[in-house]
């Protein structure tokens, strides 16, 4: 074995010394962005959250209870952070770990499948790529989800190709991993299914009982992830106060542009902004001549490397494309339709691929000349774009709750028996409050079913609170500017009553970016029209904070209040006289 090694290293110098420069480089980009990358932001804080649970068992109770997703990436977590602490930079790194394989990996994958050149533009590609970088550290499963990605596609091409027991049992345990990570695979694991089946019944048929086993011990491994899947999507679309595809996030065709951009180039507008539900036309981005230049050009080379691949005839490129143009075709009518939600980021699942597509495809252009020098102004352009366009993932600091200690001190100074209220994301955001007695009331939790003790200690006990009646329950309040009067009676009987001279009361709102808005042109609600087309979500949210600053300066005394520059949280300070 260790000679088989020796001779392999000796015949492939010159390639794994530039994969290893390569990946080097990779690893090196992912630590800039690190260093500029700050705390955790919402999705994050869920992470952890899950992941700090005493044992795995009961991080993985509270997904069950809170999440629709998957649990490989938070047990993972969780041991790591056992290993090696809880900070921010720690957990950023155990994503890191897992995803830098993606690299190397990608080269390897594509040389056996398809050609040299194809391997070493989609190593380089996949280098520079700002989606993949960005998730490459964030704390959440999407960069696991590159690597098994990959893992799958490469381990159904060759299985079906050869049907050998390693590919076999390969593609069995990289898609098994895929399914415990992502919760939106079982409609990849379908695609895939489909795929098979066709491509048996035309080319391979005397493969066909072996394929049956396979997909047989696949469904097997799948029936829990789908049994959950079920269970969460139909109670997300019975049963919660808020809809998550048309309150959170909702579906704008203009997703396609976004994927591509993001898949191709390194423009990542959401990602800057925060902003999910934003989407910039084509047309309005033809304003920018950046845009123009280090973002069109790159756009089109890559959507042609892709038509180009297509156009190949080449089988094993089909069996490896297929199953993810499948997946992306009808993940989009299934948003279009809002049975689900579907975000940029759930595209992870298909973007190596599609890349490594890309890039095959590039590599079958001729004259080979024509084909490097479309590859090299796709990773000259994209390479630029971190030091001509202003805002990219590198140059935008991203901290907000993390400096949220620092504030909380130099300006608050609170006492631990100091009451802090936080109404959205009290369980993540109470990672960053050092001192104070945080009240446990999650609304935003709340509106997804996800706290019942929080509905209760705003609507009231027992209230029958649905999408259809909660505008008109709170339209009385809304229109009067006044709290809510069960929650203002719970606050004050339950908090404020029982403060001493001198407490405080704090408020944190955290993602203003959703409230503030409507904070601030509060009184365009009063028309009936505007209040029934407003966001239900962005709605209560705004209003559960308007409640609580109303109610604090009804009975206590106001002493401060604190705007972070960046929008993303507000401090109101109040005292007991």
């Amino acid at each position: 074995m260790n000679k088989t090694i020796t001779n392999y290293i000796k015949k492939n110098f010159l390639e794994i010394a530039i994969i290893s420069v390569v990946t080097f480089v990779a690893l090196v980009l992912r630590l800039l962005l690190l260093k500029n990358y700050g705390d955790l932001w919402l999705d994050e804080l869920y992470s952890w959250y899950f992941a700090s649970q005493k044992t795995i068992f009961e991080t993985v109770f509270e997904l069950l209870k809170q999440d629709l997703h998957m649990p490989l990436y938070f047990i993972i977590l969780h041991f790591w952070m056992k290993i090696f602490g809880n900070s921010d930079i720690s957990m950023h790194l155990c994503t890191m770990a897992l995803t830098i394989p993606l690299v190397p990996l990608s080269f390897y994958v594509v040389k056996n499948i398809f050609n040299k050149s194809a391997a070493y533009f989609s190593i380089l590609a996949l280098t520079i790529n700002a989606f993949c970088i960005y998730y490459s550290i964030e704390v959440r499963f999407y960069g696991l989800v590159f690597v098994l990605a990959l893992l799958s596609a490469f381990f159904f091409v060759k299985m079906l190709e050869t049907f050998e027991k390693k590919y076999i049992t390969g593609f069995i345990i990289s898609h098994g991993l895929l399914l415990y990570t992502f919760s939106i695979t079982p409609l990849l694991t379908f695609c895939y299914g489909l795929v098979c089946g066709i491509y048996l019944l035309i080319k391979k048929k005397e493969n066909q009982k072996k394929y049956y086993k396979v997909l047989c011990i696949v469904a097997t491994i799948a029936l829990p992830t789908v049994l959950f899947t079920l269970y969460n999507f139909i109670l997300m679309k019975t049963q919660t106060i808020c809809s998550f595809s048309k309150d959170i996030y909702t579906f704008n065709w203009l997703v396609i542009l976004d994927v591509f951009e993001n898949f191709f180039t390194n423009d990542n507008y959401q990602l800057l902004t925060g902003q999910i539900n934003v989407y910039l036309g084509f047309i309005d981005k033809f304003h920018y001549p950046d845009y123009i230049i280090f973002v069109f050009f790159p756009l089109i080379i890559g959507i042609a490397g892709v038509i180009r691949c297509i156009f190949s005839k080449n089988e094993k490129l089909y069996l490896f494309l297929l199953p993810s143009l499948l997946f992306f075709a009808i993940a989009l009518v299934i948003g279009a339709l809002e049975i689900n939600s579907f975000l940029t980021r759930y595209a992870s699942i298909i973007f190596p691929v599609f890349v490594c597509s890309a890039c095959y495809g590039l590599s079958l252009i001729r004259p080979k000349t024509l084909s490097i020098i479309l590859f090299i102004c796709f990773l000259v352009l994209n390479s630029s774009f971190y030091f001509v366009v202003k805002r990219n993932i590198f140059s935008i600091n991203r901290i907000a709750l993390g400096n949220l200690p620092n504030i909380m001190s130099a300006y608050i100074m609170p006492f631990d028996d100091d009451l802090i209220l936080i109404p959205y994301s009290e369980k993540r955001v109470k990672r960053y409050i050092q001192h104070g007695n945080v009240i446990s009331f999650n609304l935003d939790d709340a509106l997804l079913l996800k706290d019942k003790e929080s509905k209760d200690f705003y609507f009231g006990i027992g209230k029958d609170v649905n999408r259809s009646n909660v505008k008109k329950m709170l339209y009385s309040s809304v229109v009067s500017d006044k709290p809510y009067e069960r929650y203002e009676k719970n606050l004050y009987n339950k908090y404020i009553l029982k403060m001493k001279k001198g407490q405080k009361f704090i408020i944190i709102s955290f993602r203003d970016t959703f409230t503030m808005p409507l904070n601030l042109n509060w009184q365009i609600l009063n028309d009936m029209e505007i209040y029934n087309n407003t966001n239900l979500f962005t709605l209560i949210m705004s209003k559960v904070l308007r409640d609580s600053v109303q109610t604090a300066e009804k009975y206590l005394v106001q002493k401060n209040i604190y705007h972070d520059e960046r929008g993303e949280y507000s401090i109101y300070v109040y005292e007991k006289q």
